[in-house]
């Protein structure tokens, strides 16, 4: 990726957002998954994947137990159904039920 974007007094260059005010830096195969059709969870915690999932898929999150510490690893392409990622995550020991557009994080 090459280029730059002025932003107000700012020039933003590949791998850099300009958010609230601020230049954060960002990951550019994060930022450019959804583009090659992929859910990138690299480093992601939990709730982020969740964020992202909920999003994808029109559903609502809920949690009913303590949120599991640790980080994702790897992509996942965005053609799967829910209830295929679903078997993903019950793979990796996240415990889940469905109810409706609900799908609750246990």
């Amino acid at each position: 990726i090459s280029g730059s974007v002025r932003v107000g007094a700012y020039i933003l260059r590949p791998g850099f957002a300009f958010t609230n005010n601020k230049i954060i830096k960002t990951n550019i195969d994060q930022d450019i998954a959804w583009k090659n059709g992929y859910f990138n969870f690299e480093g992601a915690d939990i709730q982020s994947v969740m964020r992202q999932l909920s999003r994808w898929y029109d559903i609502d999150i809920k949690y009913t137990g303590k949120i599991k510490e640790g980080k994702f690893r790897g992509e996942l392409p965005r053609s799967l159904n829910l209830s295929e990622v679903l078997e993903i995550l019950h793979d990796v020991n996240i415990k889940y039920r469905i109810q409706g557009k609900t799908l609750f994080i246990e």
